[in-house]
């Protein structure tokens, strides 16, 4: 399902994120300008978005209005490569036979992360062996960490530290939902820096407010 860049209604104007709705009926509605009330234009786009398929209705924007918690917190982390610790595992790129393989190992593992892509662009995918096995998988563009999963328990840093590898510049960048708790415990263990938060999902109710998420 694709994505509506620019949905316009008489309330205002919003893009409809559609594409998560086949695997976790989920849509996200991102507001870029409000012409009468947030509320009416919320309830413009969710009433698309239910049509389409949506279970969910998440919403976020640069100068939106919510009451409750938000459901996603997206923060920028960020360390110096060389202040990692070393590991023994390595970052292998996939091969085009294992492409299906790692997008369904990501989907396993990203299904329950707030905010998480469903589908990853593969680009810069890899699996993280050690010793003949697979004990992870992530994703590398340039200086950004796109996604990191273990496959193993207790090998979340290992897969960072090998993944790191692979990257350009001083610095390794990622995004992390804050409400991912796990793993914002681990890149605070590893000593990430983190930032102000780059974007904020609210879950919306029938009454235009925030709620808490199912």
């Amino acid at each position: 399902m694709r994505d509506i860049p620019v949905f316009t209604v008489p309330s205002g104007i919003a893009t409809l994120i559609l594409r998560e709705i086949p695997p976790r009926g989920e849509a996200y509605v991102l507001l870029h300008g409000v012409f009468t009330s947030q509320e009416e234009l919320l309830t413009e786009c969710a009433r698309f978005c239910r049509a389409a398929g949506a279970e969910r209705v998440y919403y976020g924007g640069a100068d939106v209005h919510a009451d409750g918690a938000a459901y996603a917190t997206l923060l920028p982390r960020s360390i110096l490569r060389t202040a990692l610790p070393p590991t023994g595992a390595l970052a292998v790129p996939i091969r085009p036979d294992e492409a299906d393989e790692w997008q369904r190992l990501y989907r396993e593992r990203f299904r329950s992360v707030p905010a998480a892509a469903s589908v990853c662009d593969a680009r810069g995918a890899c699996f993280v062996v050690e010793g003949g096995r697979r004990i992870g998988l992530g994703a590398v563009s340039g200086d950004t960490l796109r996604a990191v999963a273990a496959l193993e328990r207790g090998r979340g840093a290992d897969c960072v530290c090998a993944l790191a590898a692979l990257a350009q510049g001083e610095r390794l960048r990622l995004t992390c939902a804050a409400e991912n708790r796990s793993a914002m415990r681990l890149y605070d263990r590893l000593g990430f820096d983190a930032g102000e938060a780059v974007e904020r999902w609210y879950a919306f109710s029938e009454n235009g407010a925030a709620s808490c998420p199912p």
